[in-house]
C-alpha cells in the first residue's frame, strides 16, 4: 500500500476516516500495518502491502465465500500475464478508447489477477483495484511496478471508499457472478462522481441452449475439489486446443484457403488462436468453477441503466457471449 492511498480509503462499515499504524515500510510502500476506524473502531490489517478490508458479515454468506475461494484459486493458479490483453480490454469497454483514461482516477471493481487494471493504468489513469479474493495478490505481482495502481481486498457491496470518489468505474466479467448483480452495479455507480462514467460487461442470454448445457455440467463441476477440477479443465482445454484451435491457427496462415476457414470456424476459435494455451485453459476453469452465473439481454441492461438515471447510454453485444454497457452519472 502506498502512503497516499490512505486519502481514498474509509471504513467499509461506517464510511468514517481511518488512522494508520505502520509495522513495516519500504520507502513509500507500507508492507504491513493496521488501519483503524475513527468511529466504530473496526481494524483492518495491511498484509503483503495490501489492505484487507472485508467485513465479518461477508463470511456468513456461503455463496459469496465459495465464489471468493473459486476465483482466489483460479487467479493464483493462472496468475501470469501471458499477453497484455490490450485489444481484449478495448473491446469490452467500447465506446471508450485509450485517450479517455489520461489523468483520471478510476476503479476496477473485481480486478482479478490484474489484466484490465494493468491496461487502464498504462493508458494514464490512476487506478484502484478491488477484489474479494486472494486474486488480489496476483494483481499486485502483475502491477507492483506501476506507481499509479492501488489495490485493496474488499467487498463490492461494502466498498472501502466514499461515494462519488472516482471519475470512472468499471466491472468486467464480475457482476454476473454476484448473488445480487444489480445491487452490485448500483454500488459501483454510487462510487463515481457527477458526470463520471461507468462501463460494465456481463454474460449474454443469447446462447440459451449452450448456457443450459454449461449450467447442467456445472451442477457437478462446481462441487469438485479445485485441484481435481483443474486437471479436468486441463484435459478439456488440451483436446480443444490440439484438435480445433491449433489446426485453425496453422491452416488459417495458408492464404489460399484462409477465406474458407474464416467462414467455417467460429469467432471464439479465432479469438483463442491469438492467445497462448494458458488463456484457453484458464477460461475453461472459469466456466466450470464459478458457483454463480447469471445471463442478460439488452433489455436487462437498459433497465439497469435507466433505474439509476444514467445519461448518454450505450449498450452493445460482444458477439454471442456478452453485453457491454456504458453510462454517465447525472
Amino acid at each position: 500500500m502506498k502512503k497516499n492511498f490512505l486519502k481514498i480509503l474509509v471504513c467499509p462499515k461506517c464510511k468514517s476516516d481511518l488512522s494508520l499504524a505502520v509495522q513495516k515500510a519500504d520507502k513509500e510502500e507500507i508492507v504491513s500495518g493496521t488501519l483503524t476506524c475513527a468511529k466504530c473502531r473496526n481494524t483492518y490489517p495491511i498484509v503483503n502491502s495490501i489492505p484487507r478490508m472485508l467485513l465479518d458479515d461477508f463470511f456468513n454468506d456461503k455463496r459469496q465465500k465459495k465464489t471468493q475461494e473459486s476465483f482466489g484459486y483460479q487467479w493464483v493458479q493462472f496468475s501470469k500475464m501471458v499477453v497484455d490483453f490490450k485489444d481484449n480490454f478495448l473491446n469490452y469497454i467500447y465506446p471508450i478508447n485509450e485517450k479517455f483514461f489520461q489523468r483520471k482516477l478510476g476503479l476496477d471493481a473485481g480486478c482479478g489477477f490484474g489484466r484490465h487494471i494493468f491496461n487502464a493504468a498504462s493508458f494514464g489513469a490512476e487506478m484502484v483495484g478491488l477484489d474479494i479474493s486472494l486474486a488480489i495478490e496476483s494483481s499486485y505481482e502483475n502491477t507492483k511496478h506501476l506507481q499509479n495502481v492501488h489495490l485493496v481486498q474488499g467487498d463490492i457491496y461494502h466498498p472501502p471508499f466514499r461515494e462519488e470518489t472516482f471519475d470512472f468505474a468499471y466491472s468486467i466479467g464480475v457482476l454476473h457472478h454476484l448473488p445480487d448483480p444489480e445491487n452490485g452495479f448500483k454500488s459501483v455507480v454510487s462510487l463515481i462522481k457527477k458526470d463520471g462514467v461507468v462501463f460494465i460487461w456481463v454474460y449474454s442470454k443469447v446462447r440459451k441452449f449452450t448456457n443450459f448445457l454449461l449450467d447442467l455440467v456445472r451442477i457437478v463441476t462446481c462441487h469438485l475439489p479445485h485441484k481435481l477440477l483443474k486437471y479436468v479443465c486441463l484435459f478439456i482445454a488440451l483436446v480443444e486446443f490440439c484438435l480445433v484451435i491449433y489446426p485453425y491457427k496453422i491452416i488459417s496462415g495458408v492464404f489460399v484457403i484462409n477465406k474458407i476457414m474464416e467462414k467455417i470456424y467460429s469467432r471464439r476459435i479465432k479469438l483463442y488462436a491469438k492467445y497462448p494455451f494458458q488463456v484457453c485453459y484458464a477460461d475453461w476453469f472459469d466456466r466450470l468453477s464459478a458457483p454463480i452465473r447469471f445471463y442478460y439481454c439488452a433489455e436487462d441492461m437498459q433497465r439497469w441503466l435507466n433505474g439509476l438515471k444514467l445519461k448518454n447510454l450505450s449498450i452493445s453485444p460482444t458477439g454471442l457471449y456478452g453485453w457491454r454497457a456504458y453510462g454517465e452519472k447525472k
